[in-house]
């Protein structure tokens, strides 16, 4: 991910998703759905958010999408140098986006991390 200079947010034809798409990596009690694969080429992991229009107002996603991204540059140490697309998104359980806190997507996000197989993880 690049993002001013540094890190980039994901683009269209950046990445593919995999037909059939990757399992959730968390419950379904989870706030949001994660889910991770390998690209087959890639310097580094790439974030692609998505939140539909139905789960609230622009503010409201945008800001969800900025959580997003701060929580994933402060634990992508975890996938540093490994070619991962990380997928976020709310999950259908998931409260309004103005009731997820950082710290809920922080941790969510953290716990999807650790159950990475150990093999792929540096």
């Amino acid at each position: 991910m690049i993002f001013k200079g540094r890190f980039r947010t994901v683009r269209h034809r950046d990445h593919a998703v995999p037909v059939p798409p990757p399992r959730p990596l968390l419950g379904r009690d989870a706030y949001l759905d994660i889910r991770i694969w390998r690209q087959a080429t890639g310097s580094g992991p790439l974030l692609l958010v998505t939140s539909p229009r139905k789960t609230g107002p622009a503010v409201r996603r945008n800001r969800f999408r900025r959580q997003v991204r701060m929580a994933f540059l402060s634990l992508s140490g975890r996938l540093a140098g490994q070619p991962w697309v990380v997928w976020v998104r709310p999950a259908r359980s998931a409260p309004p986006l103005d009731r997820l806190t950082f710290r809920d997507i922080e941790d969510q996000l953290g716990l999807a991390l650790r159950r990475l197989p150990p093999t792929d993880t540096p």
